[in-house]
């Protein structure tokens, strides 16, 4: 039997026999449950778009939730983050506001680069965000945070060959 058959009715089996299983886990977990399926359905996105071999897979339950905790903490971070969003944008004048497309645009945008500094070490992603958002100079976030302009200057560099990367990745 070809493996990609094999494949698909393994995996038809696991959706069938825990799908349900799933949506209650995100039901439990969410206050709005109207969330809960497009979740659940993120995480067999996930899972068949893994490389992980499934002849391996002895609990598809355990592998799922495995997967559904990721899902989660992803769905929470973003949440997070359009909440900081919609508060940043209550301070503006209604005429500022951009268009829903646009919106859209840079909730996602904000989310990625979100996701960027939280993997920079704390220091780096602390001065490029002093940098980038407070408009402090080198001069001044050295002196803010007791470094040399050279750490802020290495600092800077690696949080722009983050961004560089993030602008890649996204092409």
């Amino acid at each position: 039997m070809n493996l990609n058959v094999e494949k698909q009715l393994w995996f038809s089996h696991v959706y069938q026999s825990q799908q349900s299983t799933l949506l209650s886990w995100f039901k439990h977990k969410l206050q709005h449950h109207h969330q809960s399926e497009d979740l659940s359905q993120e995480v067999f996105y996930r899972a068949l778009k893994s490389d992980y071999c499934f002849e391996k897979i002895k609990e598809p339950q355990a592998w799922l939730m495995g997967i559904a905790k990721h899902v989660i903490i992803d769905h929470w971070r973003r949440q997070h983050v359009e909440h900081l969003y919609l508060d940043a944008l209550a301070q503006l004048p209604e005429e500022y506001y951009p268009s829903a497309e646009y919106e859209v645009c840079i909730r996602e945008t904000l989310y990625q680069v979100h996701l960027m500094l939280e993997k920079l070490p704390q220091r780096t992603a602390q001065v490029f965000l002093l940098s980038q958002l407070d408009g402090l100079t080198y001069r001044a976030i050295s002196e803010k945070l007791d470094i040399s302009e050279a750490t802020v200057k290495r600092d800077m560099k690696q949080a722009f060959l983050a961004c560089i990367s993030l602008y890649n990745q996204t092409d």
